[in-house]
């Protein structure tokens, strides 16, 4: 007798990442169709094991959960040529407020108008902890199943109601810079329906990686960081071109002198310098990003492949790692 498709292994990565929206798009659609509602954390438990052997998240002890909430450390990781791809990654979801689609991320703060950069939000405690740990923060949004999304419409002119693009946008990524920009829910919303990297486009060879126009490319010289911009990429190095490429694509929008001055990068990175141009972001956004893009993986994420424990420290900083192999 024949295995349910659903109850073999899947083929390839982009089949993983399939497997784990779809699980999502089923819990989040049983849930809502229920009128019970759902969080993000229960989305993520009940989701993410779908992916394995491709996709294998090493969940953490959760007592320091009032901490770290539901922060992953993800690293793609390249076998062939050993070179990876970092992020600290937060799940937030898409919700209705009366007519509008929104995404709150102002969690610690006590007004609007707080700053988000003030030490007790969740925000500011997502970028310190990307810092620590020498990855890029992203937020990964669960924008719900078919039920929750019934009233939105394509975001794909020309292509037929229930789009796999629209789909896939179940489970997005963006760029905590791009969401610092936006701020306002209703605005963040706009920007990761318009912005947002679904996470299967991070596995599908059908989809190439654009040229990347940033603000700063007259002034980058021939080489590596050039080439990658321009050229098409494949493993960790597409999965951080994509990222990259939606905050390039927002800071061309952004008023403020572009500043190719060179910034110096550790040896351990793929890039030994970037532009430290700013622009309208918390920090120099070349370095936030590509700085999770790395030579070769960190003795830690080699321990775990090897089903080895993780160090206490990172165990205080995430709620787990999922590791994505190639």
């Amino acid at each position: 007798m024949t295995a349910p498709a659903e109850d073999l292994e899947p083929t390839s990565l982009l089949e993983a990442f399939t497997r784990i929206r779809t699980a999502a798009e089923r819990y989040m659609d049983d849930r809502d169709a229920k009128d019970l509602g759902w969080v993000e954390e229960t989305v993520t438990d009940v989701a993410i094991g779908e992916g394995m052997p491709f996709v294998k998240p090493v969940q953490f002890n959760r007592t320091q959960e009032g901490i770290v909430g539901a922060d992953w450390l993800w690293w793609w990781l390249d076998s062939a040529s050993g070179e990876c791809f970092g992020a600290l990654i937060q799940a937030k979801r898409v919700k209705r407020g009366g007519t509008k689609w929104i995404v709150d991320v102002r969690h610690g703060l006590d007004s609007v108008g707080d700053d988000p950069d003030a030490s007790k939000s969740q925000y500011r405690k997502l970028l310190d902890t990307a810092e620590q740990l020498e990855v890029p923060a992203i937020y990964a949004f669960y924008t719900g199943g078919l039920v929750f999304r019934r009233d939105l419409g394509c975001l794909h002119p020309g292509t037929p109601k229930g789009c796999i693009s629209c789909r896939r946008m179940a489970i997005t990524l963006l760029s905590a810079f791009l969401v610092r920009s936006a701020w306002e829910p209703d605005a963040v919303a706009d920007v990761v329906f318009s912005d947002g990297v679904p996470l299967e486009d991070l596995a599908d060879p059908a989809i190439p990686t654009a040229p990347v126009d940033d603000l700063n490319l007259p002034q980058i010289p021939p080489g590596e960081l050039r080439n990658f911009l321009l050229e098409e990429q494949a493993g960790p190095r597409d999965v951080a071109k994509r990222i990259f490429a939606a905050v390039a694509h927002a800071r061309r929008g952004q008023f403020s002198l572009a500043v190719a001055e060179p910034l110096a990068l550790p040896a351990a990175r793929v890039f030994s310098e970037v532009p430290q141009d700013t622009g309208h972001f918390p920090g120099p956004y070349f370095e936030q990003v590509l700085r999770g893009l790395r030579a070769e993986a960190p003795a830690y994420v080699l321990d775990l492949l090897a089903d080895e424990p993780p160090p206490e420290e990172l165990t205080r900083l995430v709620a787990g790692v999922v590791l994505v192999t190639y």
